[in-house]
């Protein structure tokens, strides 16, 4: 990868790495461990030991941002820590998405079509200070509006049907602490491995509920009671049982642990009820290897089980899916192999948020009933070249042997996401949240002979006020 002499290296690392994902992306497949819901919140890691697993992400604490105003909050460190650790930030975010595909991802045949739209929007984030290290609030507001929406072109879920803006409050709620414990109250964040932000468009899915928390230690975990969720383009909470179209007012139960006795391994667990529609329970497990000359080797395991009941489409069932992958890293390579399978009784539903599993890509989740897949995925960060903030990731899944038992058919199909991130460095002062993002992505389903492609362009600039 490296050629000889120090002009000529490099010259020819960048083109040879860049070579490498090219030919990654022409011999693709199809597992990774939660491809999409890793790269929601960050760009791909830089090594093997900085991936973070969906439970591990359960309990995700946003990094300390400087304000743009920092004299105005040495003001405020004169008042109590209540209003002197005040967070205010600005979250803006404009997102162009182009998807062109002549099949449903996942399952239902309909005529080819065109979805498009660029839109603006962001939210506005308050987070109070602790009072008498007790009690806190927190609130941010949401808005995503049309820049070009052609009606005939809906569908990106960037904006509310027929391409209108929408607004909504979508976390309000109230924190009591005590020994590193925290109660929290009414709409907020939760990042579940079934329930979770899925913020992958304009705007995040949250949840009113009530929840307790430990989210620092050894032994973390999260437990409590979802009633209602605001799902992305969505200005309005809806009840969980309605949410996937059964007329009953139900709400999920659930609890979460992670024991982590180092930062090289893990174990956890997480399992929720609805009653009476269904149920399920989600383990994983991961270890990490120091190597030599930096190199690093993870191995990570997932397992889920699903029980739906008869009020579903497609009846009672039970399913399941096991997931294996191994990752390594070398100065700033990151390269990913995955194995997926899935129960033959039915796909496995994720209808509150992103799919955990290895293989959820952008087009799709390669879990349907009795599906296999495997994942070939290569990432870099080109702060090793000097080139800081700038990182790329190729996700290849190849699956086979799904079926889809409405149309009675057995799929083979395969995707090749490729995803560029630039967010300018922290030397750059003002400008340190500012993130841009491109991404494509193009599925060949040979059931039907059909393929899908998906552009998109997302431009973030997250500013802290206070």
């Amino acid at each position: 990868m490296l050629g000889s002499g120090c002009c000529l290296e490099r010259t020819w690392r960048p083109v040879g790495l860049l070579l490498l994902a090219g030919g990654v992306a022409i011999l693709s497949a199809n597992p990774c461990a939660a491809a999409e819901r890793e790269l929601e919140q960050a760009p791909p890691p830089s090594s093997a030991e900085e991936i973070k697993t969906p439970l591990q992400r359960l309990l995700f604490r946003e990094a300390y941002k400087e304000p743009l105003f920092p004299w105005f909050r040495k003001q405020l460190q004169k008042l109590p820590p209540f209003f002197a650790d005040t967070q205010l930030e600005a979250r803006f975010r404009t997102y162009y998405l182009r998807k062109d595909r002549t099949f449903d991802p996942n399952g239902s045949d309909f005529p080819p079509r065109l979805s498009e739209a660029w839109a603006i929007g962001g939210s506005i984030y308050y987070r109070s200070g602790w009072l008498k290290d007790v009690f806190a609030i927190e609130a941010e507001g949401f808005t995503s509006q049309p820049l070009v929406a052609p009606d005939d072109r809906g569908g990106t879920l960037l904006l509310a049907p027929v391409q209108e803006g929408y607004s909504v409050l979508g976390l309000a709620n109230a924190k009591l602490r005590y020994k590193g414990i925290v109660l929290t109250g009414y709409r907020q964040y939760l990042d579940l491995p079934y329930i979770n932000r899925n913020d992958s468009r304009m705007t995040p899915q949250t949840f009113e509920a009530l929840t307790l928390s430990k989210p620092e230690g050894r032994l973390r975990f999260s437990t409590g009671y979802i009633w209602r969720i605001k799902f992305r383009v969505a200005d309005e909470f809806v009840d969980m049982g309605e949410a996937v179209g059964v007329p009953k007012d139900r709400g999920v139960a659930y609890a979460s642990v992670l024991w982590q006795p180092s930062e090289e391994s893990h174990v956890g667990l997480s399992v929720g009820v609805l009653p009476d529609i269904l149920a399920g329970g989600y383990a994983e497990a991961a270890h990490a290897f120091s190597l030599r000359d930096g190199a690093s080797l993870r191995l990570d395991g997932q397992f889920t089980y699903q029980r739906a009941e008869e009020i579903l489409p497609g009846g009672a069932s039970d399913t399941w899916n096991l997931g294996l992958r191994g990752s390594t890293s070398w100065r700033g390579v990151v390269g990913r192999l995955g194995f997926s399978i899935t129960g033959d009784d039915r796909r496995i539903l994720s209808p509150y948020g992103s799919n955990p599993s290895y293989v959820d890509l952008m087009q799709r989740t390669f879990n349907q009933a009795g599906e296999k897949a495997v994942l070939l995925s290569l990432s870099y960060d080109f702060s090793h070249l000097g080139v800081n903030g700038l990182s790329a990731i190729v996700n290849f899944v190849q699956g086979w042997d799904g079926r889809v038992p409405v149309l009675g058919v057995r799929r083979d199909a395969r995707e090749v996401d490729v995803t560029v991130d630039y967010r300018l460095p922290k030397e750059l002062g003002l400008y340190e949240g500012l993130w841009l993002r491109l991404r494509g992505s193009w599925l060949r389903d040979d059931a039907f002979d059909r393929d899908g492609t998906d552009f998109r362009a997302i431009l973030r600039y997250d500013f802290p006020v206070l």
